[in-house]
């Protein structure tokens, strides 16, 4: 959480500057300005009859202004005009040759030509993001590849995915990059770049759970128990295994290259409720994960088709959809009721909270088949240190009454396939619970709110303890 200081210096320049295009729309750029503006790190080009400043975010940066804006973030200006450096640029204007040149000789930049620095074109974001990465530390060529700049920046979560390689910049665009880049890691260091440049954090540090830094679990698939028809089970007692390394004051997705077989291989996300989707889904017909095979039993499954296009970090949590790298070839039993369950929780927590969740779903495959065992799944809300959301799980990628070749993705139903899946939706005698994998709450099952429910939702459980490590308990019969 941003410290007290952040907060205030932000409400008081609230109402400061015009309107903004582009992505300010969010309101997002305008925040970023006043708080960078607040802590001396970012200049306007002006100021109102009452002593506002203007910021001017709706206008594009020129590549000797974005060199300017990058010193000023780490506070450099100062130092680059008392410095003499040299320039061999012809190009640049008097008044940005401290800075250029500056920030040539600290290597930040290179210039378009041996005599010209392109100082009048409007930066791209490539640029730019590339001069943002060397302020944080990272090389050129051994971190990352000057002309795939916002691979990297994704990744570390300066940037979401919203800028591509040849889009010019605006000012906007430049605040907002900037300001996440404080809440930034530096290279090699648990420092981040706001540490670094004003010596003090505008985040609370971040530490693991005793209970996960203390934990030397190591997944193997040859432990997992047999399936028995719970759709998962727990894992460690529920606590996951992330490294100090993969905690982040920043948002972001990581998806893994596909393998050699085009099978996925895992995802990674610091997921917060500014990754969330705001519009519906599309389809994603046109994605086929490895072994996917379009095969229906009617008279078996509820919604008719064996198989499901299943995201790795759902689309409710992230609002990836079309990438391949974060589709498997999923049962519909795995994905509605063994994963949704988890992806409503996380969820619910992080519309609730300005919290982030550190989630990791890795699907796990034998040898050469092409079709996933399973899903491994871990989460940890971050900030609370695990107290909202901590999971350790593997979801079983099965369909009750059917047999599955995992080998290329084809089926069959079971002889006593009917038999099978009447004993799995018959309420178990007793004290039961049944939980609704969409709405993730659970109920006594004669429960007035468990009648309604879809048997599409439906999950029952005798064993409560596990139930509210997933579920939230209803409010009618209160389990």
């Amino acid at each position: 959480m941003k410290k007290l200081l952040s907060i205030l210096l932000i409400c008081a320049l609230t109402f400061c500057a015009g309107v903004i295009s582009h992505a300010a729309d969010s309101g997002e750029a305008m925040q970023a300005a006043n708080e960078l503006y607040g802590l001396g790190l970012f200049s306007g080009t002006g100021v109102t009859k009452d002593g506002q400043p203007v910021y001017s975010l709706d206008r594009t940066l020129t590549r000797q202004e974005a060199i300017t804006l990058v010193l000023s973030l780490m506070g450099k200006t100062d130092e680059a005009r008392q410095t003499v450096s040299q320039t061999h640029f012809l190009d640049v204007d008097a008044w940005a040759v401290p800075y250029v040149g500056y920030a040539y000789q600290q290597g930040i930049t290179a210039g378009v030509a041996a005599d010209r620095f392109g100082a009048q074109q409007n930066v791209t974001a490539t640029e730019f993001l590339t001069f943002l990465l060397r302020c944080l530390g990272y090389e050129n060529g051994r971190d990352f590849r000057w002309d795939d700049a916002l691979r990297k920046t994704d990744w570390i979560g300066v940037t979401r995915g919203e800028y591509t390689n040849g889009q010019v910049f605006t000012r906007a665009d430049a605040v907002v990059v900037c300001e996440r880049a404080l809440h930034a890691f530096c290279r090699d260091s648990r420092k981040t770049l706001a540490e670094q440049v004003l010596g003090m954090a505008l985040d609370e540090p971040l530490a693991l759970p005793q209970t996960v830094a203390d934990s030397s679990f190591a997944f193997r698939f040859a432990d997992v128990p047999a399936y028995t028809g719970a759709p998962y089970v727990i894992l460690n007692a529920g606590i996951p295994s992330f490294s100090e390394e993969e905690l982040s004051h920043l948002s972001f997705e990581r998806y893994g290259e596909l393998d050699s077989l085009g099978r996925c291989t895992a995802a990674l996300g610091c997921l917060h409720s500014d990754l969330m989707p705001t519009g519906s889904r599309h389809s994603m017909w046109s994605i086929k994960p490895s072994g996917w095979k379009t095969t229906r039993y009617d008279d078996l499954i509820p919604d008719k088709y064996l198989y499901n296009r299943c995201h790795l970090i759902a689309f409710s949590l992230a609002g990836e959809e079309m990438n391949e790298q974060n589709l498997i070839t999923g049962t519909r039993s795995m994905n509605q009721d063994g994963m949704r369950g988890f992806e409503t929780r996380v969820a619910n927590y992080l519309n609730h909270s300005d919290n982030h969740v550190l989630y990791r779903s890795t699907p796990v495959f034998e040898g050469r088949e092409l079709v996933a065992r399973g899903v491994h799944l871990e989460a940890m809300s971050v900030e609370d240190g695990g107290e909202g959301i901590l999971l350790n799980v593997f979801i079983y990628n099965v369909q009750p009454g059917i047999e599955i070749d995992y080998r290329n993705g084809n089926s069959r139903a079971m002889e006593n396939a009917a038999e099978i899946i009447a004993n799995r939706n018959a309420a178990p005698e007793g004290m039961a619970y049944v939980a609704n994998t969409k709405t993730g709450k659970f109920h006594y099952t004669w429960c007035s709110a468990a009648e309604a429910m879809s048997e599409l939702n439906r999950y029952y459980s005798n064993d409560r303890d596990e139930l509210i490590q997933l579920f939230t308990p209803c409010k009618i019969c209160n389990p």
